[in-house]
């Protein structure tokens, strides 16, 4: 099995970099937040979250995240 190069590797990192975006996104969205991706190399992040909406948002992430870990552990 041939190693992969170090730059399939970077886009690899960079697909699922993107996916983890978009679904933070989304899960927002279906939540009625004001939640969106940022645009090019901004330095305050990836997503944007309305004011009013950032507690939610992140409790909503956190509770996600906790989820899902509990189902890897079965």
């Amino acid at each position: 099995m041939n190693k992969k190069s170090s730059g399939r590797k970077a886009i690899e990192s960079y697909i699922k970099h993107e996916d983890m975006v978009d679904n933070a996104v989304k899960l927002g969205r279906a939540n009625n937040l004001d939640v969106r991706p940022t645009e090019g190399n901004d330095p305050k992040g990836d997503v944007k979250v309305a004011q009013k909406d950032l507690n939610s948002f992140l409790t909503l992430l956190g509770d996600t995240i906790d989820k899902n870990k509990s189902k890897r552990s079965l």
